[in-house]
């Protein structure tokens, strides 16, 4: 099994605040150079796992948007930018039960 790596692909407070936490691979990124970086990042097969910018996330094409929806792998972290709001809701939740076919947190 091969190990994966983490990336960081965001705005200037994000990759900083990950690079502090010790993650080493980062991208910092504007509105113009996310979609290109973010795609760059999903056809690289070292990453298993990419935290992004949930406000820049959301501003990507509708083409993309669909493909991301449809892989398990890599798997996509939005976090919420520095105002702490997120409009996400259950999104951590929901890409696990994606990536593992059913929910961990789901009660009988």
């Amino acid at each position: 099994m091969m190990k994966s790596k983490i990336l960081v692909l965001g705005d200037a407070p994000l990759v900083m605040g990950m690079r502090l936490a010790g993650i080493e691979d980062t991208v910092t990124a504007d509105d113009s150079t996310y979609q290109p970086e973010l795609e760059k990042a999903l056809a690289n097969e070292a990453y298993g796992v990419i935290i992004t910018n949930e406000q820049m996330l959301g501003k990507i094409d509708w083409r993309l948007r669909k493909k991301l929806d449809s892989i398990a792998y890599p798997v996509i972290v939005p976090m919420p930018d520095y105002s702490g709001q997120s409009t996400e809701g259950d999104e951590i939740r929901n890409l696990i039960k994606r990536a593992l076919g059913f929910d961990l947190g789901a009660k009988k």
